[in-house]
């Protein structure tokens, strides 16, 4: 009876280790950063399998890398290369070190084995402990939109149906929505600067959101900018197509946007 016992409560705190990488997830997802990160470390330490060390220290750069610390993000890649070499993780991360070194103007976490060297590095250190530690690009001239998009298809083509890639398609549409700057001489961006150029991009990145994703929560929300996007060029012929498209697609059942579209469908013209 007592084996028996014993061998339930090892199955069971094996169940708990196994989970520690699922709570993690679930902490990072709730924004409870600091929480996951110790759940991460705690896997670091265990007696967890290989994988889930690999899979802990991709999250920690993950995670260091959206909060835009990339000296951390690029120490626990490295360590995880260095550790894990043939791991699916290493894999991912393995072409994009030098990359994500190269756009931040930092190294990956070079070993200095040299004490003396190590000391004049300090050294320095401490005197130009002012500077910057990132690489600021000078924007000028430069077209953003296109700059932008060429990333997010980067997601897109390299995660296809990947979380990541339902961000990029998300951000991609906003961007081609477009934007302008505050100021006497601000300059507009997408749509708003350029409708016929951006329009046909929009709809086909938006066509393109839907077959992939056709249950996406922020379809509607997109149909609608869409529409006002059409009623800002008074084109009320494509605005009523799409605020009808929004109407239909609720169905039955009316949400905050199509409740929005039958309001706008009262009066379009202006």
């Amino acid at each position: 009876m007592k084996k028996f016992l014993l061998s339930s409560l090892l199955i069971f705190c094996t169940t708990l280790q196994a989970a520690s990488i699922d709570k993690a997830q679930v902490l990072k997802k709730h924004d409870l950063i600091q929480e996951a990160k110790l759940e991460l470390v705690d896997v670091l330490f265990s007696k967890s399998s290989d994988t889930d060390k690999a899979e802990a220290l991709y999250i920690l750069g993950t995670i260091a890398f959206e909060e835009g610390k990339i000296n951390n993000a690029l120490d626990s890649w490295v360590d995880l290369v260095k550790r894990f070499p043939s791991s699916e993780q290493a894999t991912i991360v393995k072409t994009r070190i030098d990359e994500l070194s190269n756009i931040a103007g930092l190294s990956a976490q070079e070993n200095i084995d040299n004490a003396v060297a190590q000391a004049y590095l300090k050294n320095a250190d401490f005197w130009s402990d002012d500077r910057s530690k990132v690489f600021v690009i000078d924007s000028s001239w430069i077209p953003k939109v296109e700059a932008a998009l060429e990333w997010y298809d980067q997601v897109i083509t390299e995660f296809p149906n990947s979380t990541a890639a339902k961000v990029a398609y998300q951000e991609k549409m906003k961007t081609l929505l477009g934007w302008k700057e505050r100021g006497q001489y601000a300059s507009s961006y997408g749509i708003r600067n350029d409708f016929k150029k951006y329009m046909p991009i929009l709809l086909e990145t938006f066509n393109s959101f839907i077959q992939s994703y056709p249950d996406a929560a922020t379809a509607q929300a997109f149909r609608y900018q869409i529409a006002q996007s059409y009623w800002s060029q008074k084109d009320w012929v494509n605005t009523r197509k799409w605020l009808n498209e929004i109407i239909e697609m609720a169905g039955d059942k009316d949400n905050f946007y199509s409740a929005t579209a039958k309001l706008r469908l009262q009066k379009v013209e202006y």
